[in-house]
């Protein structure tokens, strides 16, 4: 589908050695900082990605979601961070998953890093909401690839 960030991924990996998330966040030096759920900052979503004038990259995440949707998530602001040098801060709420350009290349980015390992033969059969849950990804972002 986008070629272009699995070559960027390809890269990472083959440079790093790693494709955790945890610490290309640190190798790239982007501070993680958990707050409260209800914090302003958010302004409802699960996470707020910011780059400002001087370079310094920091994702703001809520403090309640599971390990599963954090690790994700934070995949999802990396890929900002990596892919989209012009823009200056990004959002993500996994009920209202954004559908533009930036926002698909972030999810494949997320989707594409983790690289996962999955068993079609397992997954013969099941419903998108079961594949997701198998593979701990929002419901919402596999359907929407699966729509494009």
């Amino acid at each position: 589908m986008y070629k272009w960030i699995d070559g960027i991924i390809d890269d990472l990996s083959n440079k790093y050695s790693t494709n955790d998330i945890y610490e290309l966040l640190d190798i790239f030096e982007i501070e993680v900082i958990v707050v409260e759920a209800n914090n302003i900052l958010l302004k409802g979503n699960d996470s707020l990605y910011i780059r400002n004038y001087m370079g310094l990259e920091v994702v703001f995440i809520r403090n309640d979601i599971d390990i599963n949707l954090e690790k994700f998530i934070l995949r999802h602001e990396f890929a900002h961070a990596i892919l989209h040098k012009d823009i200056c801060s990004a959002a993500f709420n996994k009920i209202f998953i954004n559908k533009d350009k930036y926002e698909k290349q972030a999810n494949y980015f997320a989707l594409k890093i983790a690289n996962s390992e999955f068993d079609e033969i397992q997954l013969e059969g099941m419903s998108i909401e079961q594949i997701a849950s198998c593979i701990e990804v929002p419901f919402e972002l596999l359907y929407q690839f699966n729509c494009i």
